[in-house]
């Protein structure tokens, strides 16, 4: 679980580094052409870049920015519709339900918990001998 989280985060440094250097490219001033100038020389302009890149979705987070933090998601500058319904209400969980839940959680960790367990005691058993 530990190793999907640092892979998420990667991922999404990667994302943003990228994004951060298409901003740096955009800012930067041109340089001049070496061969024949082509129909279109200007510069792609740095408003419609982040415009583009603030209504991408990011596979990393949730449709919903942290309460406090209203800079997580900027807004775009192009209005967007209203949702045409609200989501659905989150289902609670009984007792039972997350009692059962624990229970498949550890049934599936201690069988791996046990072999490392085991391998360790014996490495450090035959490091004493």
């Amino acid at each position: 679980m530990s190793n999907n989280k640092e892979t998420a985060k990667h991922a999404l440094l990667k994302e943003l580094d990228d994004v951060q250097s298409l901003l740096d490219d955009a800012d930067s001033p041109t340089q001049p052409p070496l061969l024949k100038p082509s129909a279109d020389t200007s510069a792609p302009d740095p408003q419609r870049i982040r415009q583009l890149a603030s209504e991408r979705a990011n596979p990393f987070l949730s449709g919903h920015p942290e309460p406090g933090n209203p800079q997580a998601s900027p807004a775009p500058s192009v209005p967007t519709p209203a949702p045409q319904q609200a989501p659905a209400p989150r289902p609670t969980l009984t007792n039972s339900d997350i009692d059962a839940a624990i229970d498949e959680l550890v049934a599936e960790a201690l069988p791996k918990l046990e072999k490392a367990l085991r391998l360790k005691l014996r490495a450090a058993l035959r490091r004493k001998a």
